[in-house]
C-alpha cells in the first residue's frame, strides 16, 4: 500500500491561500454583520467601491498565493506587511466603543492571527524562492 506524505513547504503552499480566503471571508462577512447592525465604519460599507475593492485585491491574493514564482510570493508578503500595519496603526482608530461587539473583537482577532499566520509562512516561501536561485 502506497502512503503519501507532505513535505512541510507543500503544506505550507497549500495552507497560505485557506488562511488568507478564511481571514477575507470572516472580514467580509463582519462588513455585512456591521452594516446589518448600523455600525459599519461609513468609509468602508458594502456599499463602499473601497470594500469591494478591498475584497477583490485580498481574493485576488489567495489566487496569488497559490503561485510559485518567487515575484508572486514576494507581492504576496509585501502585501501582508501592508495589511498588518492597517490593523495595528490605522484601524484601531475606527474601532470605536459602539463597534466593539463580541463578534467585532472575535473578527478582529482572528482576522489579525490569520494575516499574521500567513505572512510568517510567506516568509519562509520566500527565503526558500531566494534561495533556489
Amino acid at each position: 500500500m502506497a502512503t503519501t506524505t507532505t513535505s512541510p513547504a507543500t503544506a505550507t503552499t497549500n495552507a497560505v491561500p485557506w488562511v488568507l480566503a478564511t481571514a477575507f471571508t470572516l472580514s467580509a462577512v463582519h462588513t455585512v454583520y456591521a452594516a446589518a447592525a448600523g455600525i459599519e465604519d461609513p468609509t468602508f460599507t458594502v456599499t463602499t467601491p473601497a470594500a469591494w475593492l478591498f475584497y477583490a485585491v485580498g481574493f485576488g491574493s489567495v489566487w496569488l498565493a497559490r503561485r510559485q514564482e518567487a515575484w508572486a510570493r514576494i507581492g504576496v508578503l509585501a502585501y501582508l506587511v501592508v495589511l498588518l500595519a492597517i490593523s495595528v496603526f490605522y484601524y484601531p482608530t475606527t474601532f470605536t466603543a459602539e463597534k466593539q461587539t463580541v463578534f467585532g473583537w472575535f473578527e478582529n482577532d482572528v482576522y489579525v492571527g490569520l494575516l499574521m499566520i500567513a505572512a510568517y509562512s510567506m516568509v519562509g516561501r520566500v527565503r526558500s524562492s531566494l534561495s533556489v536561485h
